[in-house]
């Protein structure tokens, strides 16, 4: 097994094998040799002998060269060389660990999701808000008031991580004009997956459809031809292709993750796909992100 803390060495002489025959005989363990050429080698070595392996050849046939650190030695000598990034890092981290009080996004699920906008209110009023400290006593509270809107029978208010769910379920005797008839498309795409549950599918998966356009209608046909008002009841999945630009200061793979993460959350869904593209400008640099992203979308679930 490769040692976490060690140097990459090559060894040039006529005879380079008998430099391991040499490093063993010493008690040095070599690992992943690679002969280079006819009078090469390249290994790797515990990083607290290569000075002892320098000694060694000294005043020798054989010529040694360090080409680099590996393994967690060359990624502290990165952070070491770096400190402003590490403390970044390190920072970054305490930030994930704080924001995991606050409330970054609240969602709203159930039967009862139409309530979104009144249920948004109600949390506001228990203390519940964005990027505000998520209180136990406020969603007890809220969660009290929520089950007082009309036909809801059942409430709840948790937190997991930074992201607040409401789920509200409605009374199976709402009236169905209060409930969604169709289900529409929640962006440009393919549409990847249907499900109807109840209605009529109006698309069929492969389908290029267009954001708010109808995938599902709130009626069914009988085999006579009768047509029969309802509420949809379904769900989809579409694939949607979705581009942004980014700023930096500097050309680097952390600052093309930035990139990748900014327009992720511009665009929304769950992330397939990435392509990124750097072009000098303006003392910096401009990506280009082309994100491939599925976005979920349902109707009285």
């Amino acid at each position: 097994m490769t040692p976490l803390f060690c140097d990459i060495l090559t060894i040039d002489s006529v005879a380079p094998l008998r430099a391991l025959d040499k490093l063993s005989k010493k008690g040095i363990g070599v690992y992943k040799v690679q002969k280079m050429g006819p009078t090469r080698l390249k290994l790797r070595v515990k990083s607290k002998e290569t000075e002892k392996i320098f000694a060694i050849f000294s005043g020798s046939c054989y010529t040694v060269t360090k080409i680099r650190s590996a393994g967690l030695k060359r990624l502290a000598e990165f952070f070491l060389r770096r400190m402003g990034i590490a403390v970044g890092v390190l920072l970054l981290l305490l930030l994930s660990f704080v924001s995991n009080f606050f409330v970054l996004k609240i969602e709203v699920i159930g039967s009862g999701a139409r309530y979104r906008e009144e249920a948004e209110e109600v949390l506001a009023k228990s203390g519940i808000d964005l990027f505000c400290v998520f209180r136990a006593d406020g969603a007890e509270t809220a969660r009290g008031e929520l089950l007082s809107l009309p036909g809801v029978v059942f409430a709840s208010v948790v937190k997991r991580g930074c992201v607040v769910t409401v789920t509200l379920e409605e009374s199976e005797e709402t009236q169905v004009p209060q409930r969604k008839t169709q289900l529409l498309a929640p962006c440009d795409g393919v549409l990847e997956e249907l499900t109807v549950f109840r209605g009529t599918a109006l698309a069929k998966e492969g389908d290029r459809v267009s954001a708010g356009q109808a995938l599902v209608g709130g009626y069914f046909e009988t085999e006579n031809g009768e047509t029969f008002q309802t509420f949809a009841v379904a769900r989809c999945s579409v694939l949607q292709s979705y581009s942004g630009k980014y700023f930096s200061k500097e050309l680097s793979e952390r600052a093309e993750s930035q990139a990748i993460a900014a327009v992720h959350l511009a665009a929304g869904g769950e992330l397939l796909e990435a392509q990124v593209k750097a072009k000098a400008a303006d003392g910096g640099f401009i990506y280009t992100v082309t994100l491939k992203v599925r976005i979920v979308s349902a109707v009285n679930l």
